[in-house]
C-alpha cells in the first residue's frame, strides 16, 4: 500500500548530501579529518547543519567547501544550497516567521533606559546652573515707593522708600542702609535748594548694579 520514495540531490539538504557522500565513500569522519585538517566536531557540525557550533564568516565558508569539493561534490550546487539556509537563519525563519530575540539583545535596553536617565540628569544639573548663574549674575530687581517721578517740593528733606530681596544690598548716595527682614527700607535724605538727584543702587554678591534715579526739585 506505501511506496518508498527515492529523494533525489537536488531536493536534498547540503548537509545530507555531504553526510550520504561520506558514507557512500565510506569514510570515517577522524579519517576525513586527518585529511583536510578539520576538527571532527566542525565536520559533524556540517552534516548536522549545525551551524551555531561552526565558525562564522569566511572560515565557515572555507570549511564546507572544502568538505564538499574533497567528497567530489558540485561545491557550487552545496555552497547555494548553503546560501539559502545561512539567509533563513540569519533573518530568523521559523514555523511563524517570526525571529527569536536572544537574551543579549534584550540586555541592551536597560543600557539604553540608564544612558537616558544619565543625559536627562547632566541636561538638568546644566540647567540648573545655567538658571542659577543666570539670577546671580543678572540685575536684582528693586521697588521705589517713594519719592515720586519728577518731584517738586519746598521741603528740605524727603523720605526713600522701597523694598528688595533680603540679600540684595541697597545704597543711596553711595551709602549702604539698612533693610527690614521683609526687604523693605525707608531711609530719610536731605535735600538742597535747585534740582537733586537720588541714586539708588541694588546689588547681588556677584551682579551688576541696578541704578535708579530720582530727580527733585527744591522751590
Amino acid at each position: 500500500m506505501f511506496s518508498r520514495k527515492q529523494i533525489s540531490p537536488d531536493e536534498e539538504s547540503w548537509a545530507n548530501s555531504i553526510k550520504r557522500a561520506r558514507e557512500e565513500k565510506g569514510l570515517k569522519l577522524e579519517d576525513v579529518s586527518q585529511r583536510l585538517r578539520i576538527s571532527q566536531s566542525h565536520l559533524s557540525a556540517i552534516e548536522d547543519e549545525n551551524l551555531n557550533s561552526l565558525p562564522s564568516g569566511v572560515y565557515r565558508r572555507t570549511f564546507i567547501k572544502k568538505y564538499a569539493s574533497f567528497l567530489g561534490l558540485n561545491t557550487q550546487k552545496i555552497m547555494e544550497s548553503y546560501e539559502k539556509t545561512a539567509f533563513k537563519e540569519k533573518n530568523g525563519s521559523s514555523l511563524f516567521g517570526r525571529k527569536v530575540i536572544k537574551k543579549s539583545s534584550l540586555l541592551v535596553f536597560p543600557k539604553i533606559i540608564r544612558n537616558i536617565v544619565a543625559i536627562v540628569a547632566i541636561a538638568g544639573v546644566f540647567l540648573y546652573l545655567g538658571f542659577y548663574l543666570k539670577n546671580s549674575l543678572s540685575k536684582p530687581k528693586i521697588e521705589i515707593f517713594e519719592p515720586a517721578d519728577n518731584l517738586i517740593t519746598e521741603d528740605s528733606f524727603t523720605y526713600v522708600s522701597g523694598r528688595a530681596k533680603e540679600k540684595t544690598m541697597i545704597e543711596i548716595n553711595d551709602r549702604p542702609i539698612l533693610k527690614l527682614k521683609d526687604g523693605s527700607f525707608r531711609e530719610l535724605v536731605e535735600l538742597k535748594k535747585g534740582m537733586n538727584t537720588i541714586t539708588i543702587s541694588a546689588q547681588n554678591k556677584y551682579s551688576q548694579k541696578n541704578i535708579i534715579k530720582k530727580q527733585i526739585l527744591v522751590k
